[in-house]
């Protein structure tokens, strides 16, 4: 019978740019909602899977990813796979810096001309990363909310997210910032 094993991580990565707070956004992106399969080679029937779950934060210069991951599997493989887990992290959070550094500025808004409001689950878009510390409250996260303009449109239009796989939005000083990302690899093979 399946065990199963609760893990949380928190990485504290540099927030003093946009691009290093986007790092953190594409790094978030990549690992939430992930299931990965962790067969030992000589015996894969004793297999682990786990689910992947993630929360941010931002302090100051300081954006706080945190990690949360769910194993289950044979139970005297929970501990070593929750213990390579953390490489797969450090591979995402270096991809999510490639993400950022290949990424496109879009468009700006200033912050008091976007308000963040709730959506429900039908009006959810995956492919917008917003930072889940400006989600209003009671908001499901990470998609259940959406900006908006001064004129109650939603922000960016459903144009520019239709022409963009990936989109991300940074507050940073007296602005939000748009960028494009690169599709994730996943993406790309569709």
């Amino acid at each position: 019978m399946p065990k199963t094993l609760e893990r949380e991580w928190e990485f504290e990565l540099p927030a003093a740019r946009p691009e290093e707070i986007l790092a953190g956004l594409a790094a978030r992106d990549r690992l939430f909602g992930q299931t990965l399969l962790m067969e030992p080679e000589e015996q894969p029937e004793k297999s682990v899977e786990a689910w992947i779950g993630t929360s941010d934060a931002l302090a100051g210069q300081v954006y706080h990813l945190g990690i949360y991951a769910e194993l289950s599997g044979a139970k005297e493989y929970l501990e070593p796979a929750a213990d390579a887990l953390t490489e797969v992290f450090e591979e995402q959070i270096a991809a999510g810096t490639a993400d950022a550094a290949a990424a496109t500025l879009l468009e700006r808004q200033p912050v008091d001309g976007i308000v963040f409001q709730a959506v429900p689950e039908e009006e959810e878009q995956p492919q917008l990363v917003l930072p889940e510390w400006l989600a209003p409250e009671g908001a499901e996260l990470p998609w259940g909310f959406t900006a908006v303009d001064r004129t109650g449109a939603r922000w960016p239009r459903a144009e520019v997210v239709e022409r963009h796989r990936r989109l991300a939005v940074v507050p940073f000083g007296e602005e939000y910032l748009l960028y494009a990302l690169p599709p994730l690899e996943e993406e790309e093979e569709k």
